[in-house]
């Protein structure tokens, strides 16, 4: 005669694996996220690789941060607009896409899925065009001097000056490719994304680093990544809020008064 489990063999079984999938779903969570972070420094660290080849073709001078992935600025929904993407559109491209083109590097994982879920607060959304991101990374707009227009007028000097790489005081304390959000963040940043270049102020009222990895709970309270002009990638944090400014300022110790 065969034995069958009983009904309450088959709910300890059950309750059993609910335990186990308690404890197990959070590690997996967290090595999901473990492995995007990984392939987004990845991402990062071959921009570094593409602005070192650029440099070397191009007597060590910077691409201006308007103009370096769309010839045109790439302003609005450019960042997400699957119809401008560049693989199929190369004549939009700017001065480095040559170097990018054709390699699967532009977009983060988990920026690719804070930006779908965070569609409602993008800084420009033209509603018409669906959030399907296709770049994900912006470039220092105090690199090549692009911003110095935006500083008092005492630092255009500085600023100016800074377009040849060997102007730049500290390499490795200055990045050159970051993240954003899609969203602005309260005394820390009065934008998101909505371009390709990230201009940071001392006050916080512009662009500042992203906050979605590692972040608990509360999307704000994480960190981003960077690739910095020597090419090292780190992790960033735009905490404190002049932190993003203070890792743009390309001049030697930043400003902090305006």
């Amino acid at each position: 005669m065969k034995k069958a489990f009983t009904l309450i063999e088959l709910l300890v079984v059950i309750a059993i694996i609910a335990v186990l999938m308690a404890i197990l779903m959070p590690a997996l969570r967290r090595a999901k996220e473990q492995a995007m972070n990984v392939q987004c420094r990845s991402n990062l660290r071959n921009y570094g690789l593409a602005l070192r080849m650029y440099l070397d073709d191009n007597e060590l001078i910077f691409p201006v941060s308007l103009e370096w992935l769309y010839a045109d600025g790439g302003n609005g929904c450019r960042w997400h607009d699957a119809s401008k993407n560049l693989d199929t559109h190369p004549e939009l491209g700017g001065s480095l896409w040559p170097y990018l083109a054709n390699k699967d590097i532009h977009v983060c994982p988990t920026f690719l899925r804070v930006a779908k879920a965070m569609s409602c607060r993008l800084t420009v959304h033209d509603g018409s065009i669906p959030v399907e991101p296709q770049y994900g990374y912006t470039m220092n707009s105090y690199l090549h001097g692009d911003a110095w227009y935006r500083v008092p007028q005492e630092f255009h000097g500085q600023i100016k000056k800074t377009a040849n790489e060997s102007s730049v005081k500290n390499p490795s304390r200055v990045f050159s490719f970051g993240e954003e959000n899609t969203w602005s963040i309260a005394g820390i940043s009065g934008v998101g994304i909505n371009d390709n270049n990230l201009r940071s102020t001392p006050n916080g009222n512009t662009d500042c680093f992203a906050t979605f990895h590692g972040a608990s709970g509360n999307l704000n309270n994480g960190v981003s990544n960077a690739v910095f002009v020597d090419g090292h990638v780190e992790k960033v944090t735009p905490y404190p809020r002049p932190n993003t400014y203070i890792l743009s300022w390309p001049a030697g110790k930043a400003p902090l008064k305006w």
